[in-house]
């Protein structure tokens, strides 16, 4: 009668997860809570505080989106992600939808991009441009144009109040290509931040004359809204 080898390592921490969250490396941020890497129900993914930054269920949230309003396609379709974080967007255009599309990211902290390059090979995805700014001092003196830009910007579980706001979205319009996107990603996750999506879908109605709004419910008690506008 042959005896079963204890389980060890990796395969216990896999197993693991699925019983409770397993921490495998921190990262410390100066821009907000520390950076973790994760392991959870035996998928890998980046959090932040109260919530996921990359590869978890936002990922879902953004796939799920994209899969309801696919992105434009083609080399010459640029896009810009602001708010880059691990990658998950750029790793869902170019690996889950394979898009040739060029790629920028931008991203203020160091520290989520040193946790997507390494546990989640941010530097194979191809065709991206990667820049360590701030995304307010980015889109003001940027003078390319995309055909999509997404933001995804979060300390934490809080857009920065400079985001949401009319001079923002009209910057960002003005870097839109005729017929580009803009698609922003809105955590509702009490009534403060209900109010506050609220107020920025109407911030989105006076800069934007075709605009809406993408209701996904990965998590019902906090869905993501993706609020979009295409600049006419």
């Amino acid at each position: 009668m042959g005896t079963s080898k204890p389980i060890t390592g990796k395969a216990f921490t896999y197993l693991s997860s699925f019983a409770s969250e397993q921490l495998l490396q921190m990262y410390s941020s100066r821009f907000g809570p520390d950076i973790e890497v994760s392991l959870i129900n035996g998928r890998y993914q980046i959090n932040a505080g109260d919530v996921n930054y990359s590869y978890g269920p936002l990922h879902d949230a953004f796939r799920r989106y994209f899969n309801l309003d696919p992105p434009p396609e083609g080399e010459e379709a640029a896009v810009l992600i602001l708010g880059f974080g691990g990658g998950s967007v750029a790793h869902i255009l170019r690996n889950e939808r394979n898009l040739k599309n060029a790629i920028t990211g931008v991203e203020v902290d160091p520290a989520v991009l040193q946790a997507g390059r390494e546990h989640f090979a941010l530097d194979k995805i191809t065709g991206l441009e990667l820049i360590e700014a701030d995304a307010r001092e980015f889109i003001r003196t940027c003078r390319r144009a995309y055909a999509l830009i997404v933001v995804d910007i979060y300390i934490n579980n809080r857009v920065p109040e400079a985001f949401e706001t009319t001079e923002f979205l009209t910057d960002i319009k003005n870097r839109l290509l005729p017929g580009g996107k803009l698609v922003f990603n809105k955590l509702v996750t009490d009534e403060v931040t209900r109010l506050e999506y609220q107020r920025l879908s109407g911030l989105f109605g006076e800069v934007f004359s075709n605009t809406h709004t993408f209701s996904i419910s990965v998590n019902k008690r906090m869905p993501n809204f993706m609020i979009t506008g295409i600049n006419d």
